[in-house]
């Protein structure tokens, strides 16, 4: 989820607070927990007497659920690779949609009041994304993850909502924080500086869109059941120019080009789309230069819909082409069945959205990043990326050491992750049918 330019620096130093969150697995050196999937339901995006546009509608949301204060109060909210501060309780009401709103109300309240460990840091700030803003009041208080067997951690400075606007849910950034954005640790670095990580580093896998389990975050550590053979390592880039202005550190990366394989196995690269490239779990589709949206748009027959989504036949999602996102000499294939979402029954669209603005810039989302599996690495300035594939659990730890990611190897092979991504429907179903088979002939 991107920040506005202004306003992304604390008018106050938190020096000696901590951003800090235990979770549900913990070993030594790392923290896991499993990232939640929420899927909005159908909100008539096509009726014209109600026309909302795509960018503003979150489909499939991935959270984290963190307890606040003494009790503790649990509440959800988005995992956020595109900014950099926690902060909690939106204006449900000022949701973009009525199943947002549902969705909001529905995904807990810290209520400061209610809370013995409260203290208000006297501190205000806004915040705006990329869609929606918010106005925060500064916080300390206890903080946990519903599971741990962790003491809770104290004194945990965050914000609290006191205006927001079309947003679902509050935002757990996991950014560039102090020495970056921040004049305060936040979370990675908090993790690091309590010893709790051996490194500023985390692994995000998100699971397929119709995955069962959900996907896993796992500060300072890396799980080699996620992915296939080797890591490849890029330079995390500087700030990059937003708008007229350069922006705050961000994950930034150069792609090599976008490209598409049919279900034909015909393969073509667009021109012109070498560019940098913003890694966003925060926002649901990718944003592509206007030029790149087009080519799409023609090699997929799509209709450009009123609310800028490009519709393409729900039939297609079954079909075996991809689109191809390039790094270096790794290149990301993103099945049709992980790029296409269905927004209501029968009406399906890419997961893609033109970016605004003269500058070539590409925001990865959630459309890309389902079918990547990726290492954060803040200590060295390091990304390092494969292509997900789901075959279990292995955490192993990662240290600060450079270039330490490339010492694993992926235990996966190609065909886990197709079986990750489909509705588990399409594999009852013929499986079932399968053994009324063999039963007969048994």
């Amino acid at each position: 989820m991107m920040l506005a330019l202004a306003g992304f620096q604390l008018a106050f130093a938190l020096l000696g607070t901590a951003l800090t969150l235990p979770t549900i697995e913990a070993k030594k050196g790392l923290l896991s927990f499993p990232v939640l999937q929420k899927r909005s339901q159908s909100v008539n995006l096509r009726k014209r007497d109600n026309v909302v546009a795509l960018g503003n509608v979150s489909t499939l949301t991935y959270l984290i659920r963190l307890e606040i204060g003494t009790p503790p109060q649990p509440v959800e909210v988005v995992l956020d690779t595109g900014s950099f501060e926690l902060w909690v309780d939106p204006t449900c009401a000022t949701a973009a949609t009525q199943g947002q709103e549902e969705k909001c109300n529905a995904s807990g309240r810290y209520v400061p009041g209610q809370s013995s460990t409260y203290v208000d840091k006297g501190a205000k700030q806004h915040i705006g994304y990329g869609k929606g803003g918010a106005e925060l009041n500064y916080a300390a208080d206890s903080i946990l993850v519903p599971g741990s067997n962790s003491q809770p951690l104290r004194n945990v400075v965050f914000g609290v909502g006191v205006n927001t606007t079309e947003l679902a849910w509050g935002v757990g950034g996991i950014g560039h924080g102090n020495g970056f954005n921040l004049h305060y640790n936040n979370l990675i670095d908090e993790l690091h500086a309590q010893g709790i990580t051996q490194s500023k580093a985390f692994s995000i896998a998100l699971g397929g869109q119709y995955s069962e389990t959900g996907g896993t975050i796992i500060f300072g550590g890396v799980d080699t059941k996620k992915f296939g053979g080797k890591l490849h390592k890029f330079d995390n880039m500087p700030p990059q120019i937003e708008g007229s202005k350069e922006g705050p550190w961000r994950y930034w990366v150069q792609m090599k080009s976008v490209g598409i394989t049919t279900p034909t196995k015909v393969v073509a690269t667009y021109e012109y789309s070498t560019m940098p490239a913003l890694l966003d779990t925060g926002s649901t589709w990718s944003y592509l230069p206007q030029h790149i949206f087009d080519s799409l748009q023609d090699d997929f027959n799509a209709t450009l819909s009123e609310d800028g989504s490009l519709e393409v036949p729900c039939s297609i999602v079954d079909q075996p082409g991809t689109v191809d996102f390039t790094f270096g000499d790794l290149t990301i294939q993103v099945p049709y069945s992980e790029f296409i979402s269905q927004l209501e029954p029968g009406y399906c669209a890419l997961g893609v959205l033109p970016r605004k603005g003269s500058y070539d810039r590409a925001v990865l989302g959630d459309s890309f990043l389902r079918s990547a599996y990726v290492i954060f690495d803040q200590t060295n300035q390091h990304l390092y990326m494969a292509s997900y594939h789901d075959c279990g659990t292995n955490e192993q730890i990662l240290s600060g050491e450079v270039g330490a990611a490339l010492n694993l190897t992926g235990q996966c092979h190609s065909g886990h992750h197709l079986f990750a991504s489909i509705p588990m429907c399409w594999i009852i179903v013929p499986a079932a049918f399968v053994l009324w088979v063999l039963a007969l002939f048994l």
